[in-house]
């Protein structure tokens, strides 16, 4: 089982790579509101409409993966994302803008649901959770390549030929998910079985945490340009390296989980600090009274933290769902849920963050992030709660 970590690593990177085309508009958004006279809400929309097609139909596209290939969603999502971006680029109004965000949606939902899914059936019970785990980090990751991309080449490329770039490297991963060995992906049973309730749960949590981890780092970049006097390039340097942090989180979560397992215990005495911790540094970062460095330090303070707990829940999320082997369709509907909720998330976020830092400034922002962390926590301790009620020997 060695030789699946490639195969694990391959996967992961391609979810990379359809979650920095979420940061891609974050990084140039000023330019983009000057070019097509957009309001901050309007921008935070558009950034956030990549999760269009997760938000509405994830949980739809979870419950049909058993019947369709793996290879064949991820083939299809990687060719819409391609495309998609190609037409942003050349979009010559708003409407079509948006409109071809919509459909890059659709590849995203189906890259994102085929790949953990495809990540569960291959690797061992051993490395299954460590594999997930890794699999987590695909969002800030993601975003994080994609602020730094896109932050370093506008300049000399502008920002449609950035745009063209993305489209380019996604194109690129086409040959290489047809050459994969997906054997296990025609071993599962073609039925519909719903995710346990501990998972609804569970991914709801989830989905509260895209909420505020989009809020804050989609809308980071013209937070510090408006309000710390930073550059462009310089917001969207902080931008990546917040999202980045979250990487270094899962390398610690790999870590803690021993033997392919994680114990309730130890997922509950990692998340509590961590997202309290989280609550308390995001409302001192967005203060009217921090300097530039003293935000920055305390935003990448915020993600890291938060980071710690995404990884485990993805490593949970089987054994939550009910699933009784690595081909259980319930783990493809769990995915599904995960992804509706977690799209959900990263769709209002944006939009509702642009929204309250209009209305009732950035500390206003702050306060509703630290108070989505904490829900978040309480989403994580009733999750393992009803787990152990319904299924005690399996935490």
């Amino acid at each position: 089982m060695q030789g699946r970590w490639p195969t694990i690593i391959f996967l992961w990177l391609v979810g990379v790579l359809a979650a920095a085309q979420l940061a891609k508009f974050s990084a140039i958004a000023p330019l983009l509101q000057d070019r097509f006279d957009l309001s901050l809400p309007a921008t935070g929309l558009l950034i956030s409409l990549l999760e269009v097609g997760g938000g509405l139909l994830g949980f739809v596209a979870g419950l049909a993966l058993g019947w369709i290939s793996c290879r064949r969603s991820l083939l299809a999502g990687v060719t819409i994302l391609a495309a998609a971006s190609l037409l942003e680029a050349l979009a010559p109004t708003r409407s079509m803008l948006f409109g071809a965000r919509a459909v890059e949606g659709i590849g995203y939902l189906l890259t994102v649901i085929a790949a953990p899914t495809t990540i569960a059936a291959i690797a061992s019970d051993r490395d299954r959770a460590r594999a997930l785990a890794l699999w987590s980090s695909f969002v800030p990751v993601g975003i994080a390549v994609g602020s730094g991309v896109t932050s370093l080449a506008v300049a000399p490329l502008g920002a449609q030929g950035i745009i063209v770039l993305w489209a380019g490297l996604l194109a690129m991963t086409i040959l290489p998910i047809l050459r994969l060995d997906l054997s296990a992906d025609d071993n599962s049973r073609r039925r519909i079985v719903l995710p346990a309730p501990a998972a609804w749960v569970s991914t709801f949590a989830f989905g509260i945490y895209t909420l505020f981890l989009c809020a804050l780092t989609m809308l980071l970049p013209t937070f510090l340009m408006a309000e710390r006097a930073a550059a462009l390039d310089g917001a969207g340097l902080v931008a990546s390296i917040a999202s980045l942090s979250a990487l270094p989180a899962s390398g610690l979560a790999i870590l803690l989980i021993r033997r392919g397992r994680l114990s309730t215990g130890h997922l509950l005495m990692i998340a509590t600090p961590s997202l309290m911790g989280t609550a308390l540094l995001v409302p001192l970062a967005l203060n009217r009274s921090s300097d530039l460095p003293t935000t920055s330090v305390l935003i990448v303070g915020a993600v890291l933290l938060s980071g710690l707990v995404s990884p485990l829940m993805f490593a949970r999320l089987p054994i939550l769902a009910g699933a009784e082997s690595p081909h259980d369709p319930r783990i493809a509907s769990a995915n599904g849920l995960l992804t509706q909720f977690g799209a959900g998330g990263a769709l209002i976020g944006p939009p509702l963050g642009g929204l309250i830092a209009d209305e009732w400034g950035w500390t206003a922002l702050g306060g509703m992030i630290a108070g989505l962390a904490l829900l978040m926590l309480t989403g994580v301790a009733l999750s393992e709660w009803i787990a152990a009620q319904s299924r005690p020997a399996a935490v």
